[in-house]
């Protein structure tokens, strides 16, 4: 660690800028891989300064050393960080910022800021029950081949932000068989979580096959988590099976009121020959009170026939034409008059 008086200001106020937290941050930590000639990252650090053994190599042994309630910043340069385990990320105000830039749309093959696992016992790869955390600039994907892997990231605390972040889930067969399998769970305590900028799922790996999976799983039975913002952010399928949906909500009590999908772009890609479409975009049940829950404002649907067959008054959208067409895209058949 090296300590914030030591920081060139220049430094101080990035950390800000990227984060919103003002003049109030806490120590900082630095995550790098090792040097080559292909990561440079490392001796770019310690030329600023910062010795090599205050530089982690994991984000769980740095995670180890942040300390809750005083605004701690983990700084990961670009790399791809294989966590043997999951990171249970309970510390409040504690942060996660990538030094890589907003892009965040590749994989550990390609990566920018990518952290993952391929354990087979790893069900989340992170799951933040430390609130108020914030997460900008860094990927997470699950790539475990096991039933038990099933979502690349947990939000299960209030008031979360996440900022130019991508969530990979279903990336395997043995994902894609479970229905629970995700790329996102909002767990019973995920109240108004902030997400921005990110893209919610992945089209070029594994090919969902079971009927009623999501990409955004509700994963809580009780609780009713309420209040989220999803602005400006790509909710990304792929699967053969019509019966897959993008959101899945399981149960009455899995969601609360008031989750706003404000400028959203959902897509699903189906590599079947005949391009086979989803027959709805929100898996929602029937009974209990999550009337006007899931408000759609601005957004545009692809690969997917509507937005909710059960029409039970769940999803609300304000976008122009009708309740099941508005806002859902489709391939033009004759000149526009």
């Amino acid at each position: 660690m090296i300590k914030k008086r030591n920081l060139d200001p220049s430094v101080v106020q990035w950390i800000m800028s990227q984060t919103g937290l003002g003049p109030g941050i806490g120590e900082i930590f630095y995550v790098a891989p090792a040097s080559s000639a292909t990561s440079q990252f490392r001796t770019q650090l310690q030329s600023m300064g910062v010795r090599d053994e205050s530089i982690y190599t994991s984000p769980t042994t740095a995670y180890t050393d942040m300390v809750a309630g005083r605004n701690d910043v983990m700084l990961v340069a670009p790399g791809a960080y294989d966590l043997d385990a999951e990171l249970t990320w309970s510390k409040a105000w504690t942060h996660l910022l990538g030094m890589g830039g907003p892009n965040m749309y590749g994989d550990y093959s390609e990566p920018n800021v990518f952290i993952y696992s391929d354990g087979v016992g790893v069900a989340s790869v992170i799951t933040v029950t430390g609130q108020n955390s914030i997460f900008v600039g860094a990927g997470i994907g699950n790539f475990g081949a096991n039933a038990a892997c099933l979502t690349a990231a947990t939000i299960n605390i209030y008031g979360t932000t996440w900022r130019d972040c991508s969530f990979m889930g279903t990336t395997v067969t043995e994902q894609c068989a479970v229905a629970a399998a995700a790329s996102l769970y909002i767990g019973a305590a995920g109240m108004y979580p902030l997400i921005e900028n990110c893209q919610i799922g992945q089209n070029v790996w594994g090919i969902r096959t079971t009927s009623q999976s999501g990409v955004l799983s509700f994963s809580g039975t009780g609780g009713r988590p309420n209040g989220g913002v999803i602005r400006k952010s790509r909710i990304v399928s792929t699967g053969d099976d019509t019966a897959c949906f993008l959101v899945r909500i399981p149960a009455t009590t899995s969601s609360g009121r008031g989750w706003l999908f404000d400028d959203c772009s959902f897509e699903h890609f189906s590599s079947a020959a005949d391009g086979t479409q989803l027959a709805a975009a929100f898996y929602t049940v029937t009974g209990g009170t999550q009337k006007q829950t899931m408000l759609l404002h601005n957004c545009g649907l692809f690969g997917v026939d509507e937005w909710e067959t059960g029409d039970y008054g769940v999803v609300w959208g304000d976008m122009s034409t009708s309740s099941t067409s508005g806002g859902i895209g489709r391939e033009p058949s004759a000149a526009i008059s």
